[in-house]
């Protein structure tokens, strides 16, 4: 099962491909999972590719490892149910915490490599101009300011949200983002209460 999910991650992570969606309820899904059903790992990549795709986008930006963290995060969140208890009305919750795990691995190794001047961050060509300075900006914030900061403001996620994604309490998000909302401040003349930038891309 789980090569299935691989092998639909390859092809729908692709963006120049629709992604598909499956309209079945959570509860209907947990149980193909249950009972080893043949069609829940295809199930479970229709019902969340699309909003992995959309999370990991706006955390990442225009990184071409894009596609690789949709998948690795499909893949963790899918082979975690076998081994985890998860209600229904979590689930969604579940999908997205995993995302955020994979992407915050991946941003800390980056920042590591980064810092040593051993590796650079590859960009997408067809992303615009702004979508790359703005991503490029928030490179040079702390890993865990930046996941704050993105799922706060860019993917649009209530505070609660943020914190309960973040794994921190609202106090600490709420410090993480007046840090990152000083540091693009001082660089350039952002709302964030309002505003969010035109990255120039489909998620």
């Amino acid at each position: 099962m789980q090569d299935s999910v691989q092998q639909r991650g390859r092809v729908q992570s692709a963006p120049h491909l629709r992604l598909l969606t499956w309209e079945g309820s959570s509860s209907e899904l947990l149980e193909l999972v249950s009972t080893r059903d043949e069609a829940a790992a295809a199930r479970f990549h229709d019902r969340f590719s699309s909003g992995v795709h959309a999370l990991v986008r706006a955390l990442v930006g225009p990184d071409a490892a894009h596609a690789r963290l949709v998948e690795k995060s499909l893949l963790a969140a899918y082979a975690g149910l076998f081994s985890s208890r998860v209600s229904p009305s979590r689930l969604s919750a579940w999908v997205d915490g995993h995302v955020v795990r994979v992407v915050r691995s991946y941003l800390r190794r980056q920042r590591f490599w980064v810092k040593l001047g051993a590796r650079r961050v590859r960009l997408e060509p067809n992303a615009s101009d702004e979508a790359l300075l703005f991503y490029e900006r928030l490179g040079n914030l702390e890993p865990e300011v930046r996941i704050a900061f993105c799922l706060r403001y860019v993917a649009g996620r209530a505070l609660s949200d943020t914190a309960l994604l973040s794994g921190a309490s609202v106090p600490q998000v709420r410090a993480r983002l007046v840090q990152g909302e000083a540091y693009l401040r001082s660089i350039a003349d952002y709302g964030f209460d309002t505003d969010q930038p035109e990255l120039g891309w489909e998620s």
